[in-house]
C-alpha cells in the first residue's frame, strides 16, 4: 500500500515547479520569483528528511537518491544526447552560428556514439550538462545535499553520541553557509561545490520547520502571513536576487531571509488552495510530476516556438532559440502552459506502469 501523502506540501511543491516555468517562461518579474523558488524545493526535501538510525537505513537512504536523483539526471542529460543528430535536424537545436546573436544561445554540433559515451561517463561524475536539461542542475545539487545532510547527521549521532542533533547540524550549516558565500564572492562552484555549501543550510532549515511544527490558523490568519511574506520580498527585491544555479546571492542573511519568507508565502498560499479542492488537486498534481517537469519543460517550450515561427514566418534556426524566442504579451502564459502540461501528460503512462507493478508486487 502507498503511504497517505501530505497534499499540502504535494501542493507546495506544485506551486513552486510551477514559478521555475514561470521563471524559465520569459515572464517579466522572473527576478521577484528567483529570490525564493529554489530554495523552496531545498527545504521541502529537509523538511521530509529523517534521520538514518544505522548503517543499513543510511546505504538505503543513500542508495534512494541514487535512484531517484542521479540516475534521472544521468538518463535524461544522455538521452538528450542521443538525440542530439536529430534535434539538429528538427531545428530544435542548431549549428547556425547567427543563433549567436541572441543572447545565452549557442551552437551545437554533432555527435558521434564516442561523443556520446564520453558525455555520459562526465554525466555520471555530474560534470557538465545539456542545454535542454539546464535546470538538473538542481537534481545534482539536491543529490550531493541530501547525502552529505544524512553523512553528517550520522557520523554526528555516532560519533558524537548526540540523540538531538539540532545544534550541531546548524553549526554545520553555518559554517557552510559562510563557505557558499564565499565561494559566491569568488565565483568558485566547482562541481556545484559552492551551490551545495549554500544549499546545505536550506535543507536544515527544511528539518528545521517541520521539527517546530505549524499550529492550525484561521484562514483570514493565514491570508494575512502570506501577504507580510510577499511584503518582506518585495523589499528585499531592490537589493538583489538569488540565483542558486550559479550560487549567487549578495549576502548570506540575504539569502536566509528571502528563503524564509519565501516558504511562508508558499506554505500558506498552499494551505489556502487546499480550501479549493479542484485547486489543490491541481497543484498536487504538478507536485507529484515535478521530476519530469525539470526534466522536459525545456523541449515542451518549443512547441509554442514552432507555432509562433509559422503564424511569423520566422527562420527555421530560430527554433532553437533558447529557453524561449517570443517575449512580451502573453507569451510567457504560453510556455508556461507547454511546460507544465505536456510534461503532465507525458508522466501519465510512466504513473500508471509503475503504479500497476507495485500493486502486482503488493499482491505477492
Amino acid at each position: 500500500m502507498a503511504k497517505q501523502r501530505d497534499t499540502v506540501l504535494d501542493a507546495m511543491r506544485g506551486i513552486g515547479i510551477v514559478l521555475m516555468v514561470v521563471g524559465h517562461s520569459g515572464f517579466g518579474d522572473s527576478d521577484f520569483i528567483y529570490l525564493f523558488h529554489m530554495a523552496l524545493f531545498f527545504m521541502l526535501s529537509g523538511y521530509f528528511f529523517r534521520p538514518a538510525e544505522n548503517a543499513a537505513a543510511l546505504g538505503r537512504f543513500c542508495l534512494r537518491r541514487v535512484l531517484t536523483l542521479w540516475l534521472p539526471f544521468v538518463a535524461a542529460n544522455t538521452i538528450f544526447t542521443i538525440f542530439n543528430n536529430l534535434f539538429l535536424k528538427l531545428n530544435i537545436l542548431t549549428g547556425d552560428p547567427r543563433i549567436l546573436e541572441l543572447p545565452g544561445n549557442q551552437v551545437t554540433d554533432p555527435v558521434t556514439l564516442k561523443d556520446i559515451v564520453g558525455r555520459t561517463v562526465h554525466w555520471c561524475l555530474f560534470d557538465g550538462g545539456t542545454q535542454l536539461g539546464g535546470a538538473l542542475w538542481f537534481v545534482q545539487a539536491l543529490f550531493q545535499i541530501s547525502i552529505l545532510y544524512a553523512v553528517v547527521e550520522f557520523a554526528l549521532r555516532k560519533v558524537l553520541h548526540l540523540q538531538d542533533t539540532l545544534t550541531a547540524q546548524g553549526l554545520v550549516s553555518g559554517v557552510l553557509l559562510l563557505l557558499g558565500w564565499h565561494c559566491s564572492r569568488t565565483g568558485w562552484n566547482v562541481w556545484g561545490l559552492g551551490i551545495v555549501a549554500s544549499g546545505y543550510c536550506l535543507f536544515y532549515l527544511g528539518m528545521l520547520a517541520h521539527r517546530i511544527g505549524q499550529p492550525a490558523r484561521k484562514p483570514g490568519m493565514r491570508a494575512v502571513l502570506a501577504i507580510a511574506a510577499f511584503a518582506v520580498l518585495l523589499a528585499l527585491l531592490p537589493f538583489g536576487s538569488v540565483g542558486l544555479a550559479g550560487n549567487q546571492y549578495p549576502h548570506w542573511l540575504f539569502l536566509l531571509a528571502a528563503s524564509a519568507a519565501g516558504w511562508v508565502l508558499v506554505y500558506e498560499i498552499a494551505h489556502l488552495a487546499a480550501l479549493r479542492p479542484m485547486l489543490g488537486r491541481a497543484l498536487a498534481a504538478l507536485g507529484r510530476a515535478t521530476m519530469p517537469i525539470v526534466i522536459l519543460h525545456f523541449l515542451s517550450f518549443k512547441l509554442v516556438t514552432w507555432l509562433g515561427l509559422l503564424a511569423t514566418g520566422g527562420e527555421p534556426y530560430l527554433l532553437a532559440a533558447f529557453p524561449t524566442l517570443f517575449t512580451g504579451g502573453a507569451w510567457w502564459l504560453a510556455y508556461t502552459a507547454a511546460g507544465l502540461v505536456l510534461p503532465l501528460l507525458a508522466y501519465q503512462p510512466y504513473r500508471a506502469v509503475k503504479q500497476s507493478i507495485l500493486c502486482k508486487m503488493g499482491k505477492k
